[in-house]
């Protein structure tokens, strides 16, 4: 009997050791490794899925396991969640209907004729402020007899061929109440001075002189250039007339000659684009311009005229 209790004891010796030494590997058939095989897989791990799988389900080469069920579920959320949207939208409108809106025929009013160019371009007070903001005279003055005059000769000479705000090509003097329509007569005067050389040979030498002798009507370059010419070819100092001149602190060519060019020869155009300045009253603020001076420029353009119809 002692000895059937001293086999027992090593036999359950044996299984202890083995069961708890770490080295000792029980073989694959045997019961106690079926047994822990089957406790420690128990809680099923996720299957791993290899990376050229996640690649090609990822750049859209094979449909994601398990995926399009999901992907349905959430279309089929989104267009029942705009159903509704949409429902609600009509049963708001069913209950609060917009009025009509009423379609007004417009009265179609008839253009109406310009016939001046203040209308054109704007209104009396805008174009005073622009000449205001360009320096220049804010009130024009109105047109003179002999200014009037030469219009008149112009236009018959077509002229203002190209006057596109004359309506109709009819002559009114009411076109002119703006620097646009006394800008144009400038340009007028211009274009017949050089097409009239003849007549500056038969001008007054006296009335020419006394133009000469005053100075610039204005600071552009084309008019300071035509008045030193006139005071070249009567030998006049530039710094005689300069010293003088009310606008010699704004002018850049002060005390400077005409070089470089025949001044034997008197040109009709700048004749034309001395004078023409005084007579429409077009000078600076600043310029002061004597009666005698203005009195010569209009006899000057008298003598254009009369000249002009007898060549």
């Amino acid at each position: 009997m002692s000895l059937f209790k001293t086999l027992l004891l090593s036999n359950q010796a044996k299984v202890v050791f083995k069961t708890r030494n770490p080295l000792h590997k029980p073989f694959p058939h045997s019961p106690s490794f079926i047994i822990r095989r089957t406790l420690s897989s128990s809680p099923q791990e996720p299957i791993k899925k290899p990376l050229s799988l996640l690649f090609e389900e990822a750049v859209g080469l094979t449909e994601k396991a398990g995926g399009n069920e999901s992907e349905y579920q959430e279309e089929k959320n989104g267009l029942m969640s705009e159903l509704r949207e949409l429902e609600r939208e009509v049963r708001a409108l069913k209950e609060n209907p917009k009025p009509k809106v009423q379609k007004e025929e417009k009265e179609k009013k008839p253009k109406k004729k310009v016939t001046n160019l203040v209308e054109l371009f704007g209104s009396e007070k805008m174009v005073e402020k622009r000449r205001r903001e360009s320096g220049e005279a804010t009130v024009l003055k109105d047109l003179s007899p002999f200014v009037e005059a030469f219009v008149r000769h112009l236009y018959s000479k077509g002229y203002f061929n190209k006057a596109n705000f004359l309506v109709d090509n009819k002559l009114d003097f009411s076109y002119f109440d703006s620097k646009y329509g006394r800008d144009f007569i400038k340009s007028a005067a211009y274009k017949f001075g050089k097409d009239h050389q003849e007549i500056a040979q038969w001008l007054s030498s006296k009335n020419l002189k006394t133009v000469a002798l005053f100075g610039c009507p204005s600071l552009d370059k084309n008019n300071v250039f035509a008045a030193k010419w006139l005071r070249k070819i009567f030998k006049i100092q530039e710094d005689t007339v300069c010293s003088q001149c009310m606008l010699k602190d704004s002018c850049r060519h002060a005390n400077k000659d005409v070089w470089g060019i025949a001044t034997r020869n008197l040109l009709l155009v700048h004749v034309m684009k001395v004078i023409i300045l005084y007579n429409l009253d077009q000078v600076p603020p600043k310029l002061t311009v004597p009666d005698e001076v203005r009195d010569s420029a209009n006899k000057l353009l008298e003598e254009v005229i009369k000249l002009s119809r007898t060549t």
